[in-house]
């Protein structure tokens, strides 16, 4: 029997199946890949909301390497759609991490900041906070080419479009427990769905298995799965927030 991985209930239906091949990207009469013959089941849990996909549960990092973080995935996620080429500080994920930087500007010499799942070392966001005297680094499990990852806890850690691609939530929350300073800041930006699930959400373009969006919470299921970890989830005007204790260091986030 399944049992949901954020708050573990046992309440798991089925809600259908989707081609693999399917992006973020494809409208109708237009995809990026061909349709595949593979298809990926996802379910939901009745009492949080949490979407999910149990099919790649036991692949390894080369599966998911070769599989779907490929030499062809930039066709799934493109830095801008209809543009695979474009430089890095001139991409949508460069401008995110210029806003992280501004919301703790004057923090750069008390905080120690870590990308996780930075896709690059660094990855366009991270670039943007050493661009403003961040110390910043990086951490990428799917890349063959990762750095790696440096001892001690990190003051700031951001997850920018990341938990959707994670199936193991127990070691995704126990390396934040872990990781997080007791005063420091998770900033994720992870895409939430409505709660209770609607009946057409595999209508979504967002749940996409060629994209690896794996995990689709709601916030419910996020709160209740970081709770374990001693980590508080909040959503704010200025975007989504965990934290074990409001951080100290000045911040536009918490006052």
């Amino acid at each position: 029997m399944r049992t949901c991985k954020c708050c573990g209930a046992s309440g798991v239906r089925g809600l259908g199946e989707i081609d693999f091949n399917r992006t973020c990207l494809d409208r109708p009469g237009a995809r990026v890949f061909p349709p595949s013959a593979e298809r990926v089941p996802y379910f939901s849990c009745a009492r949080c909301s949490f979407v999910f996909t149990d099919a790649m549960d036991t692949w390894s990092a080369e599966q998911f390497r070769e599989r779907i973080y490929n030499a062809d995935y930039v066709k799934a996620d493109p830095p801008i759609p209809g543009r695979e080429e474009v430089p890095i500080r001139e991409r949508p994920a460069y401008a995110i991490g210029l806003n992280i930087a501004q919301a703790c500007d004057g923090s750069q010499s008390r905080i120690r900041a870590l990308d996780f799942g930075s896709g690059g070392d660094p990855g366009p966001t991270g670039l943007a906070l050493q661009d403003r005297g961040y110390q910043l680094y990086s951490y990428d499990p799917y890349r063959a080419d990762a750095p790696p990852l440096p001892e001690g806890t990190f003051d700031l850690i951001i997850a920018i479009e990341v938990f959707e691609h994670c199936h193991e939530l127990e070691d995704l929350t126990r390396f934040m427990a872990a990781r997080l300073a007791d005063e420091g800041l998770l900033w994720i930006q992870t895409m939430l769905h409505p709660h209770p699930t609607p009946p057409n959400v595999l209508d979504s373009w967002y749940i996409a298995p060629r994209n690896g969006h794996i995990s689709i919470f709601s916030l419910p299921a996020l709160s209740v799965l970081f709770r374990r970890a001693g980590i508080n989830i909040v959503m704010t005007s200025a975007g989504l927030f965990g934290f074990k204790r409001p951080p100290r260091f000045p911040n536009q986030i918490f006052i």
